[in-house]
């Protein structure tokens, strides 16, 4: 299961999960006997109330999760907080309208009881979110991680616990030898040398010490690690807490014997069959669906410049087998984009023939970008286990689309390339559904 998942799943974030799933059915069950009539308890036995009420209530969940209240606990703002728990019901408020659109009434919470529970639910929610961040996540308590070395992977992994809070993992501080004792660095401070390691443990009592070492050959005391471990401190390679993280493939502390000997970085048979069935139904499903844009779209594209509709180019995928991409033309000949073409990449609509590359199995729904094969050669000279990132087939939607910015640095690239071997480690349907959702949801509010 991919880290994300487990870090939901854990028990600091089902202490949140449980006790909301039943706060916000108490809220609908009593707008239920507030607005009943007589006798409500026949609403929700007999008349299909309590299924109506927990399909609003997994709409709320899915609406908390997809505006990322489950990533970020803490209250910073409580403006924001507001607008986050509206943006929720509003998930949820579209999702009765889908209900209600499909003719399904015996589905749809009435009216009357939705408008009031949705109340009661943004009421309660806001005051238990503010209690929680107060008290009850930091009652938890986190474990705390001491770093020894301070390699550039030990100190991004660092920054990003200080980020991310809800992992349940603190910054106790780091071992360095090239900084004095009391030296700030990344979210922390300098606890002491490698000589100090005994002090140092003896003073935070860590329950993690995470090895981030610049130079392998040096400086590492094997004997009283061993010792530190025997004790019940926990020893972790840096590539391990960066992974769960920064939710990326540390390509710097990653070994060619991981990729020889072990299949943990490797794409799953399995995983890739499953990917391909359900990948041609939702394509199938997507094409039919959205049949009535593709005319629209065709004649607007077709108007706003002279040229193809369909736009056809040479990309590379799954074992580096070429295939044409099919993209609604955004740009006149002389290169610039039409407005039409704008509002098409805006919405991600441009990219809407691309179902058809699904159903010829030449994507997939998710996966890694389909590059230009002119940048492919390159990067696979100038960046390691590039070459790795063609197992699987490229996808509409990614991993490393949703989390990073693709540009021309090879900055940029070397980071989306850590983002798609994490995907291609962890690939499962939980995680395309995810990716799925966020990206669609993230759409109209991206650059490019």
């Amino acid at each position: 299961m991919f880290s994300f998942l487990g870090n939901l799943f854990s028990t600091r974030i089902l202490s949140l999960l449980v006790p909301e799933t039943i706060l916000i059915f108490s809220c609908y069950i009593l707008a239920a006997y507030w607005t009943g009539g007589a006798d409500p308890s026949v609403f929700l036995l007999y008349d299909n109330g309590l299924l109506q009420i927990a399909l609003v209530v997994a709409g709320v969940l899915v609406g908390l999760q997809l505006n990322k209240l489950y990533a970020q606990v803490g209250v910073r703002s409580k403006i924001l907080l507001v607008q986050q728990l509206c943006l929720t019901l509003g998930v949820t408020f579209l999702w009765e309208s889908l209900l209600s659109y499909l003719r399904i009434p015996e589905l749809v919470l009435a009216p009357s009881i939705m408008l009031l529970g949705s109340a009661l639910t943004l009421a309660v929610l806001l005051a238990w979110r503010m209690f929680y961040s107060a008290v009850l996540w930091k009652s938890l308590g986190a474990k705390r991680v001491l770093f020894y070395g301070t390699n550039a992977a030990a100190l991004e992994a660092g920054g990003s616990l200080a980020a991310h809070p809800e992992l349940g993992l603190s910054l106790a501080g780091y071992i360095d030898d090239e900084r004095p004792a009391g030296t700030p660095l990344n979210g922390a401070r300098v606890l002491g040398s490698s000589a100090e390691l005994a002090r140092v443990v003896s003073e935070v009592h860590p329950d993690r010490i995470v090895l981030g070492l610049a130079e392998r050959r040096h400086g590492m005391p094997f004997r009283e690690l061993l010792d530190l471990q025997f004790r019940g401190i926990q020893i972790q390679r840096v590539a391990e807490l960066y992974e769960a993280a920064c939710e990326r493939v540390c390509m710097s502390e990653l070994l060619p014997s991981q990729l020889i000997f072990s299949d943990e970085l490797g794409a799953r048979r399995g995983a890739i069959a499953l990917q391909a069935i359900y990948s041609n139904i939702v394509a199938l499903a997507g094409l039919a669906l959205l049949a009535v844009l593709v005319l629209p779209i065709a004649a607007a594209v077709k108007l706003s410049s002279p040229g193809p509709v369909v736009e056809e180019h040479l990309r590379w995928g799954v074992n580096l087998v070429p295939f044409t991409l099919y993209r609604f033309r955004c740009r006149r000949a002389d290169g610039q984009p039409t407005r039409v073409g704008q509002w098409l990449r805006r919405l991600r609509l441009d990219g809407l023939p691309q179902l058809l590359n699904v159903i010829r199995g030449e994507m997939s729904l998710v996966g890694p970008r389909a590059h230009d094969p002119e940048f492919i050669s390159v990067l696979m000279e100038q960046m390691p286990y590039y070459g790795q990132r063609h197992a699987v087939r490229p996808g509409i939607f990614g991993w490393s689309q949703l989390n990073s910015d693709y540009g021309q640095r090879l900055r940029d690239a070397r980071e989306a390339l850590e983002y798609d071997l994490y995907y291609i480690k962890h690939m499962s349907p939980a995680l395309d559904a995810y990716i799925v959702l966020h990206s669609l949801m993230e759409v109209p509010f991206r650059e490019g």
